[in-house]
């Protein structure tokens, strides 16, 4: 049996949901039944029907729990974003922690892992991607490089086509991060690393159209802090 780490206390149907976590993302949503969930919480298969009508309402819980989190990150951007006289800078490593401490949680990381391991294998997870992954974090980047052209603090560009300069490349390193390098034991250290690196090509971006009055506002802040 998996050992989840679990306390004693918690419910049958987490039990279901944090087994069923821990094996799609080792093995794919596909290859894993409803028999061996059964089987790796210590229970009658049919008891799995008690909780969960069929395997596709335990994937769209997991699909649920992730958006769930991830609303309290979008949540915490828009709070700091009304911060006055926020930097760039400070306003994206604010957001970028709050998306980290999010993703270094360890069912998060699994739900990651399926979600990258099945995109060739399953539409409903295919399309998920396609909204959580790519045209959701477009559209966010997109406004906020808009308010920023607004604020005349980067220059007048297509706001979508520098979100989606930045965005392909974060994804490229999550994607690496999850498939290519991924190590369920991995250091947390590791997670630092990636959002490091994204921060940094962020940073690249943002200094490659920034107007130049503010990248002298933006030196001389950064000469005042060191």
């Amino acid at each position: 049996m998996i050992c989840m780490g679990e306390k004693s206390s918690i419910s049958t149907k987490e039990k279901i949901f944090n087994v069923s976590i821990e094996l799609f993302s080792k093995k794919g949503y596909d290859n894993v039944s409803i028999r061996e969930i059964a089987k790796h919480v210590g229970i009658k298969e049919s008891s799995i029907y008690n909780h969960y009508s069929k395997k596709e309402d335990i994937l769209n819980t997991i699909f649920e729990y992730y958006k769930k989190n991830m609303i309290k990150t979008k949540t915490y951007y828009e709070n700091i974003a009304n911060v006055p006289n926020i930097s760039p800078k400070k306003l994206y490593h604010r957001g970028s922690e709050a998306i980290k401490n999010q993703w270094k949680q360890a069912k998060m990381k699994k739900i990651l892992r399926l979600i990258f391991i099945e995109l060739y294998h399953n539409e409903k997870i295919r399309k998920f991607f396609t909204e959580e992954f790519v045209n959701r974090p477009i559209y966010f980047w997109t406004s906020v490089f808009r308010i920023l052209i607004e604020k005349k603090i980067i220059e007048e560009i297509n706001p979508k086509k520098l979100a989606k300069r930045y965005h392909k490349y974060a994804l490229f390193l999550i994607f690496e991060s999850m498939i290519l390098k991924y190590d369920e034991n991995s250091e947390e250290s590791d997670m630092e690393k990636m959002f490091d690196e994204i921060e940094l090509y962020f940073n690249f971006i943002l200094k490659s159209v920034t107007l130049k009055n503010n990248k002298n506002m933006e030196n001389e802040k950064e000469t005042n802090n060191a």
